[in-house]
């Protein structure tokens, strides 16, 4: 039986050339691009988003903190795994009421937040 990948000439050559294109358009990151992480004062203005995944006949739970002042600053944190997806629904609701900082839970993050442009 064989098991490989055939990909026509035509789509590997627009891959090749999509990818020297984005060599010119992308940059590289730089040390202070990374400096949210460590500092974590953003993490007060931070909402938080709960994140349930099945894998492998189990559920688990990842909290996502996004700023949302700049919803490009986030960070995910995979909190738990449930054999039940009842007990990860709950976990979740009670572990993102707890992570939130705003108790009243009115920071949100939206897809319009991030000023994407579809053209």
């Amino acid at each position: 039986m064989d098991n490989k990948v055939k990909i026509s000439e035509r789509v590997l050559l627009e891959t090749y050339a999509f990818l020297d294109k984005q060599k010119y358009v992308e940059l590289i990151a730089q040390e202070e691009d990374l400096i949210f992480i460590a500092d974590g004062s953003w993490l007060k203005d931070a909402a938080v988003i709960d994140v349930i995944s099945s894998r492998q006949g189990s559920w688990d739970v990842s909290l996502v903190f996004a700023n949302y002042k700049n919803p490009l600053q986030l960070i995910v944190r995979n909190i738990a795994r449930y054999f039940g997806e009842q007990k990860a629904k709950a976990a979740a609701f009670y572990l993102k009421k707890e992570a939130a900082m705003d108790r009243r839970g009115t920071l949100t993050v939206s897809i319009k937040d991030l000023n994407l442009c579809s053209n």
